[in-house]
């Protein structure tokens, strides 16, 4: 079996590796610190490193320690980094973490080490026991990526990692079935210096595809919380100025394409406001956006134009089915409140909806005056009703 030089040293690669775990996990725990609590995993991510790095200590220590130390625990402890690894990915993709099967595989890993490391030791058997369940272990990591879809390059760069892992194991799996395990872990073959050097870059590698990604996903949120109102969750007034004059603009490059404008004010809100608080008023302000949203699913996009007053912009939309919609709209906000829901004091609340459209009109601006316009008269004829521009 081909040697590697003297230069390659296994077991100072092993503790190569764990000290980069180390200065990743520290890494990484900052950034728990400092990141918001909705990006899950990295509590998972900064400990995985530190399990790993105990693993490393106990794996360069062979020869130094007790068998069941460096062969038994050693392997125990390094697929449990891997696992928690993966926990912290399904925290992170899923919001949740499920590792119960493997966590049950890795006690099967210590009862076999056992039998082949201490009872009868067994070399060949214990590398090919680990690296399958390696292999394996790294090849669902990556596939829960996979199935996740998203075109991140940190997602992307964490898929190939584990892949990579994956294959290196797999060969080394290969290379045991052929006869080429070796007689111990600190035999500087080919084979054994890929696998080991592939687990040493891997460690600060996954950590780096981490913190890409947990980068990625704070800019997202960012953006989202930029765009929406606080209070209903639907689009601000800038974003929804934004829709609208991107929707307009592409009307306009296609013919037969209107757009339509819904104009929406709660009647009487100052009142609901001035009898029952203003906590009651944004909750029944939510519960209107709600109605609202249950209404237009995906036909159109909603947005607080200001105070109690929102805008529906509607997309391919005529004035009949504009009409057509805020009637359904307005006839689901006037359902009563439930007898038992908090808003019951309130009764029932209604609206008042102004229609236009950006049929032969190119202006946004104008669209929006004229669906003003027509909710003012909305407002004049005595309120809860639907107007339509003239």
């Amino acid at each position: 079996m081909a040697y590697l030089p003297q230069l390659f040293d296994p077991r100072s690669t092993i503790l190569l590796a764990g000290v980069m775990g180390i200065m990743m996990a520290l890494v990484l725990f900052f950034m728990r610190r400092s990141y918001p609590s909705s990006i899950r995993g990295l509590s998972e991510w900064s400990k995985a490193p530190l399990v790993a790095f105990v693993s490393t200590l106990l794996f360069a220590a062979r020869d130094f320690l007790p068998d069941f130390a460096t062969i038994v625990i050693a392997n125990m402890v390094l697929l449990q980094a891997g696992i928690i690894y993966y926990a912290g990915s399904q925290q992170f993709l899923l919001g949740r973490s499920d590792t119960r099967g493997w966590t049950a595989a890795n006690l099967l890993l210590g009862v076999l080490m056992f039998w082949f490391g201490i009872v009868k030791p067994d070399f060949e058997t214990r590398l090919a026991i680990v690296t399958i369940t390696v292999t394996l272990l790294f090849f669902f990591h990556a596939m829960l990526y996979v199935r996740h879809k998203v075109p991140v390059y940190g997602m992307r760069l964490m898929i190939g990692l584990l892949l990579a892992q994956s294959l290196v194991a797999g060969l080394r799996f290969v290379s045991v079935v052929m006869g080429m395990a070796g007689s111990n872990l600190m035999e500087a073959t080919w084979i054994q210096s890929l696998y080991i050097t592939m687990y040493s870059f891997s460690v600060l590698f996954l950590s780096i595809a981490v913190v890409l990604m947990a980068t990625d996903r704070v800019h997202t949120e960012f953006e989202y919380l930029a765009t929406r109102d606080p209070l209903t969750g639907v689009l601000n007034r800038r974003a929804l100025l934004d829709a609208c004059l991107a929707e307009f603009a592409a009307s306009h490059g296609t013919l037969g394409r209107p757009a339509a404008l819904l104009m929406v004010d709660l009647d009487h809100f100052k009142s609901i406001n001035d009898r029952f608080g203003h906590q009651m008023g944004d909750a029944v302000l939510r519960e209107a956006v709600s109605r609202m949203q249950h209404v237009i699913g995906t036909k159109g996009v909603l947005g607080r134009y200001g105070g109690e007053e929102f805008v529906v912009l509607l997309p391919h939309t005529t004035m009949a089915e504009a009409m057509a919609i805020a009637a359904r709209l307005k006839e689901s906000i006037d359902e009563p409140l439930a007898a038992n829901s908090p808003l019951a004091p309130v009764g029932s609340f209604a609206v008042s909806i102004g229609v236009a459209t950006s049929d032969g009109v190119k202006d946004v601006d104008e669209v929006l005056a004229q669906a003003d316009e027509a909710l003012y008269r909305a407002k004049a004829l005595g309120r809860g009703r639907v107007i339509a521009t003239a």
